[in-house]
């Protein structure tokens, strides 16, 4: 199997290889088809690994509704929908940012749901979903006036990634050393989120662009091999 661990060593390089050229090329508008195709290529990669994963579980066990792998780690099939989801989401934003920015909305749903599935409902993250929406909701409340009614929009989504963040990190609770990496991918995610928002309110830099863009693939990209590393690997 260590062929399969240089692949991902080499399919994560080549992400982030390909993460600033997409940088230099997003105001570049007539290079849209490139620009799409190199976004929707880079989050195909975290697809790509948690969609083989999956499969190689769903062939030992002969079901898509008995995803365990043979160290016992409990999988669903919601992740790689989730990551593909937003890898479809990552192409539309380029050409419209409201029904991107829904697709997405979508994801961060099959993604709560799948750490639910994975971890079970602990209460305390109820306190910790409260104090990131009411965070979220209060930055973002400055800037009702110039964002209009996509301020509903953003409001919903900040509570849609407050569930994701709230119970992503449940899991290292729950299911021990494998909700690690799930844990930090919420993080991530959530993270280049809001830095996205932010994005959208102010001027942004290519600094500020390389930065959410960094969490957001790294946060794909290590959901997928929290899946793909016990089920592959082994470990």
């Amino acid at each position: 199997m260590y062929y399969v661990a240089l692949i991902a060593v080499a399919s994560s390089l080549m992400q982030f290889l390909l993460l600033p050229v997409y940088i230099r090329l997003k105001k570049r508008q007539k290079y849209l088809p490139l620009k799409m195709t190199i976004k929707g290529l880079m989050t195909f990669i975290a697809f790509g690994f948690a969609l083989y994963a999956v499969l190689v579980i769903r062939h030992r066990t002969g079901s898509f509704f008995n995803l365990v792998t043979e160290s016992g780690m409990k999988t669903h099939i919601l992740l790689p929908i989730g990551l593909f989801v937003c890898m479809v989401a990552d192409v539309v934003l380029c050409v419209e940012f409201k029904i991107g920015m829904l697709m997405f909305l979508a994801g961060h749903i099959c993604y709560s749901a799948y750490f639910l599935i994975i971890g079970g409902f602990n209460p305390v993250s109820v306190v910790i979903f409260v104090i990131s929406a009411a965070a979220i909701t209060l930055y973002f409340s400055r800037y009702t006036r110039k964002e209009g009614k996509m301020f509903i929009l953003y409001t919903v989504y900040g509570i849609m990634i407050s569930i994701t963040l709230s119970t992503g990190l449940m899991l290292p609770f729950s299911i021990r050393e494998y909700g690690v990496m799930p844990a930090i991918s919420s993080v991530l995610l959530v993270v280049s989120d809001i830095m996205l928002g932010m994005n959208k309110v102010r001027k942004t830099t290519i600094i500020s662009d390389l930065q959410y863009l960094g969490y957001y693939f790294s946060g794909q990209f290590v959901l997928a091999l929290s899946v793909f590393v016990p089920a592959v690997l082994g470990v």
